[in-house]
């Protein structure tokens, strides 16, 4: 007759000691996996919501118009101001509110460790339009484009004035200055706006440049206003 014969408990317990040692080894490796993966997918996610913030700014600024206000004498001026630190002035296209236009502004900040960060705003005007030059606006919308800069300038290509603008040949009591960058650039002053906007920063990658091109300004389109009124 044949003996049969079972495990011992002592081959018991070292195969249950080895199945707990692939179990932990496995679990572990597929908890590092994991945390790489949600990692690296996060990132992916970020970079992607981050080109995608930079091409609506871009399209932004391209559409920022010609927009006229009126200042404390109850003149008509054109809508732009901007210094080294950023700008304010009126797009056609809201990244917030698309239907309607909105007073952007895009400025930097400094933070408390002397660092700036990059920063687009909005102001929508849905319920009320701008029609005043000192006319106090919500910027209820933002967006982080850049942290951690360690410099930072806002520059503006236009125009020094509206003489120099129109100036012909025929007027030789005067003479042109031409088109240049400025740090600073009102249109409440000039009555013109920019032609370009350039951006510029250091970061710890080294420095970048973004530069965007204004629509055209509309021709005419203060005489215009004055005639309505």
């Amino acid at each position: 007759m044949k003996k049969h014969y079972g495990f011992t408990l002592v081959e018991m317990l070292v195969s249950m000691v080895l199945l707990s040692m692939v179990l932990l080894i496995a679990s572990s490796a597929y908890s590092q996996f994991s945390e790489r993966w949600n990692g690296r997918l996060g990132h992916f996610n970020k970079s992607v919501t981050h080109a995608k913030h930079l091409v609506l700014v871009q399209e932004s600024l391209k559409s920022i118009i010609s927009y006229v206000v009126t200042d404390d004498q109850k003149q008509a001026k054109l809508y732009f101001e901007g210094n080294r630190n950023g700008f304010v002035a009126v797009t056609l296209r809201s990244i917030f509110t698309p239907e309607v236009s909105a007073v952007i502004r895009l400025q930097f900040i400094q933070n408390e460790d002397f660092s700036y960060k990059l920063i687009y705003q909005e102001s929508a005007m849905t319920e009320q339009l701008l029609v005043h030059a000192a006319q106090p606006l919500s910027f209820s919308k933002s967006i982080v484009l850049f942290e951690g800069l360690t410099s930072a300038d806002f520059q503006y290509f236009g125009w020094p004035s509206i003489e120099s603008k129109n100036w012909t040949p025929d007027n030789i009591l005067s003479k042109p200055e031409p088109k240049t960058w400025f740090n600073d650039y009102n249109s409440l002053e000039r009555n013109l706006q920019p032609e370009q906007i350039k951006i510029t920063f250091t970061t710890d990658k080294g420095q970048f440049t973004l530069l965007a091109k204004l629509n055209n300004s509309v021709p005419g389109v203060l005489l215009n206003y004055a005639e309505q009124e």
